[in-house]
């Protein structure tokens, strides 16, 4: 933990527990309960997103931030601050990731192939082998991106 001389922090909350927003909290919340709420009315009107304000003392305030030995952000969760989970990519993303590895595996093989029939068209040669592998390599690129 680092060395501070602030003893609390008054942190508004988002609805899946991360921190939307953070502040020096200038005055005991243990003993001026009135202030916190006040505090926190002023938070949450100044931010949409925040659904719950507390008071945090300083480590906890660290690790929210993620500055402690695992280098893990950590999350309201009910009362309590446990690690931010990991993201999950959504079904959609990782189709996404699938079909963009699937076409950069095919790029370069696309893109030579196009070189070369420029050039065999320039030198007036038959292009027909070239087209053909084209047409192939596209569609063995376009019938894995089907089933990624």
């Amino acid at each position: 933990m680092n060395a501070t001389n602030v003893d609390y922090y008054i942190v508004g909350f988002k609805s899946d527990g991360s921190r939307a927003a953070g502040k020096i909290c200038m005055f005991d919340p243990i003993k001026h309960p009135d202030k916190l709420e006040a505090e926190a009315e002023k938070m949450k009107a100044d931010n949409a997103d925040i659904v719950t304000v507390k008071a945090v003392t300083t480590e906890d305030y660290m690790n929210l931030l993620g500055n402690n030995t695992n280098g893990k952000e950590y999350i309201l969760s009910g009362e309590t601050f446990v690690p931010k989970p990991d993201y999950v990519p959504t079904e959609a993303e990782e189709k996404q990731a699938a079909i963009a590895t699937i076409k950069a595996k095919y790029h370069p093989t696309l893109d030579s192939l196009v070189e070369a029939r420029v050039k065999a068209a320039m030198l007036g040669a038959d292009t027909t082998k070239i087209d053909s592998q084209y047409k192939t390599t596209l569609a063995n690129m376009a019938t894995e991106i089907k089933n990624a």
